[in-house]
C-alpha cells in the first residue's frame, strides 16, 4: 500500500508540473496574439521620439510603427517619463520601448534588446566659445558639469573623477543648453543626435562642440521578458528592412548615423 501510495503522489506530481508548465509555456506561445502592441515612449528626445503638436513622431516612432505594419499589428503608444519605461516594461504594462533607447548591462537585465539600429551617436563635451572653456573630458576636472539624468551621459560623467555633476530631470536638450547659457554649468555632455533639431534651430556658432572618444552610443528597441518571441519578431522586420534600404532611408531623413 505504502508502495502503491507513492506512485499515487509522484504521478500527481508530474500532473501538476505538467500543467504548471503548460499554461507557462501556453502564455509565452500565444503571446504574439495580443490584439494590440502597447509601445512605450518618451516623447521628450528628438529626434526619435517626441511630438509634433498632439502626434508622436520621430525616428524611431516611423520605424517601430513600419515593423510593425509588416507584421500586421496593431499599435498604440503611451507616452511615459523616461525613468517608468523600464519599469513598466518589466511587469508587462507595456511590451515594447521605443525612443532611443541604448542597450546597457543593467538594462539587458531587465528587458530584452533588439540588434541595435542606429549607431555611432558620440558623447560631446558642449561649452559656450569663451576664455578657458572646457572643450575636452580632460579639461572638466573641477567644472560644473550638466547631464540629463538617467541618460547615458549621466552614468558616464557619474564615473569621472572630480566633476561637479548637476543632473537635470527634464530629457530636453533645450534645458541643458539653458542652463549652460546662463553660467549655471561650465559644460553640458550629452548625446550628439538628440542635439540635432537644437543646432539646426539655433546654429553652432556660440559653442564648442566636441565629441568624447570611445563613447558612440547605439539605439535598439527593448522588449518585455515576458513576450521573448515578440523579440524575434521585431528583430525580423528590421533585418528586412536593413536589407530593402527602409532604414538607411529613415536614417537619412531623421539626419542620423
Amino acid at each position: 500500500m505504502k508502495k502503491i501510495s507513492l506512485y499515487i503522489i509522484l504521478a500527481l506530481i508530474a500532473v501538476v508540473s505538467a500543467a504548471i508548465w503548460y499554461r507557462a509555456e501556453k502564455r509565452v506561445i500565444t503571446a504574439p496574439e495580443l490584439d494590440t502592441i502597447i509601445i512605450g515612449t518618451n516623447a521628450e528626445f528628438q529626434p526619435f521620439s517626441f511630438k509634433d503638436e498632439d502626434t508622436i513622431t520621430g525616428f524611431d516612432i516611423e520605424v517601430i510603427t513600419e515593423v510593425f505594419k509588416r507584421l500586421d499589428k496593431k499599435i498604440t503608444f503611451k507616452d511615459l517619463p523616461f525613468d517608468a519605461l523600464i519599469p513598466e516594461i518589466q511587469i508587462g504594462n507595456i511590451q515594447v520601448i521605443a525612443g532611443g533607447i541604448t542597450p546597457t548591462e543593467e538594462r539587458a537585465q531587465r528587458a530584452l534588446f533588439t540588434r541595435p539600429h542606429s549607431t555611432g551617436d558620440p558623447l560631446v563635451v558642449i561649452s559656450m566659445k569663451t576664455d578657458n572653456a572646457p572643450t575636452s573630458l580632460d579639461m572638466l576636472q573641477g567644472k560644473t558639469v550638466v547631464v540629463n539624468e538617467g541618460y547615458t551621459a549621466d552614468s558616464y560623467m557619474s564615473e569621472q573623477p572630480f566633476v561637479n555633476v548637476l543632473r537635470l530631470s527634464s530629457p530636453q536638450p533645450s534645458d541643458g543648453m539653458l542652463a549652460l547659457e546662463s553660467g549655471k554649468a561650465d559644460a553640458f555632455v550629452t548625446a550628439l543626435n538628440p542635439m540635432k533639431p537644437y543646432f539646426d534651430k539655433y546654429g553652432t556658432d556660440a559653442f564648442n562642440i566636441t565629441p568624447i572618444p570611445g563613447t558612440e552610443e547605439s539605439s535598439a528597441f527593448a522588449v518585455s521578458k515576458h513576450y521573448p518571441e515578440l523579440r524575434y519578431s521585431i528583430q525580423n522586420a528590421l533585418d528586412a528592412m536593413e536589407e530593402d534600404g527602409t532604414l538607411a532611408a529613415l536614417r537619412k531623413k531623421w539626419n542620423l548615423s
